[in-house]
């Protein structure tokens, strides 16, 4: 293992924005993880856990302390009665596994395809979409506890999992997680409850009764590229906010003022709305640009930053845009995207 001093960060971010990391290392090993943990013990220094950068936006300042870039691999597989268990290392690329478990025929991911990061970073924000989380599918996830410096198994209760929510945002300094182990099924039924999955195999000639997870892999993979950017040629971090939650009774006043709004139930009563709609039809907010960084053409939830824009221009919009709402609505927005530094 080797730390390295006034590292580019930019570079490991799908935004391509950042500033410099004061000390950096690659870990591929649980021993190394210790160690690096040791070293910026000893030098008393803050530590930032980066995967794949794909859900981040790191400041223009950089960060002063050591950032670890977890690059732990390996997948295995291992059969329980009906149910597959796989346990994939944190720094397996997420849509590899995703793509390897669809073609070995196991139900479970295939919603979540095509979205960028590492394995390790799926429990952290409990990754979801087209009506699937990992938390659907994931048991228990490996960590490094830092109070106890030993490695421990969480479960899934343990794990607090919630709407793009998890122990690991509550106390993100305490736990580094190295395995996540999910429960798969070789038999069972694909999920389409998702309008937009739904639409698109009934819109097929012959429309698609029973697709396969392969075909939802397909399907979702289709959608996703038509609404989202480029990663190769936009600085982007996919969709910026959360869909907000509100009571029913602000759902009732929001129904009177914006009829076509869209909200869908929640289990605890409440309804989540849709921030995408809100920003095309109430803000006017698509193709809305500032220095350089824009909401994306096809996805008002997405925010690109052109080449040469600064973290600083990319904060700028997206409080833009939070004040818009907040000032049509009344609604709170909060970020998806973990702001470093």
């Amino acid at each position: 293992m080797n730390i390295q001093e006034n590292v580019a960060l930019a570079q490991y971010t799908t935004f391509k924005i950042g500033g410099s990391a004061r000390f950096f290392c690659h870990v591929s090993t649980e021993d190394e993880l210790l160690k690096a943990l040791a070293f910026a013990s000893e030098k008393k220094l803050r530590v930032f856990i980066l995967g794949g950068g794909s859900n981040i936006l790191i400041s223009d300042k950089g960060f002063p302390g050591l950032v670890i870039k977890i690059e732990l691999r390996g997948v295995t597989y291992r059969t329980e009665g009906d149910r597959t268990i796989v346990s994939a290392a944190a720094g397996e690329m997420w849509d590899e596994l995703v793509e390897e478990t669809v073609e070995r025929g196991l139900y479970g991911l295939e919603n979540l395809s095509a979205i960028p990061g590492t394995v390790g970073a799926a429990p952290v924000q409990n990754i979801g979409a087209y009506g699937t989380e990992a938390s659907d599918t994931i048991v228990s996830v490996r960590v490094l506890d830092r109070q106890t410096s030993q490695y421990r198994e969480l479960n899934n209760q343990d794990c607090h999992f919630a709407y793009r929510d998890s122990v690991f945002k509550e106390d993100r300094a305490r736990y580094v997680i190295t395995r996540v182990n999910f429960s798969l099924s070789a038999k069972g039924e694909v999920n389409t409850r998702y309008r937009d999955v739904d639409d698109y195999f009934k819109r097929k000639t012959p429309p698609v009764a029973n697709p396969t997870p392969r075909d939802i892999r397909a399907a979702v993979i289709d959608i996703r590229w038509h609404k989202l950017p480029d990663w190769k040629l936009w600085g982007t971090a996919g969709s910026f906010f959360k869909n907000p939650t509100i009571t029913i009774d602000k759902w009732h006043e929001l129904k009177k003022a914006y009829p076509d709004l869209p909200g869908y139930p929640e289990p605890d009563g409440r309804i989540k709305l849709s921030l995408g709609w809100i920003l095309d039809n109430v803000c006017h907010a698509k193709d809305l640009c500032l220095d350089g960084v824009c909401v994306y053409e096809k996805q008002a939830l997405v925010i690109v930053a052109k080449p040469g824009s600064t973290a600083a221009d990319v904060v700028n919009l997206a409080q833009e845009l939070m004040n818009r709402v907040k000032e049509k609505t009344g609604v709170e927005v909060t970020g998806e995207v973990e702001w470093v530094n």
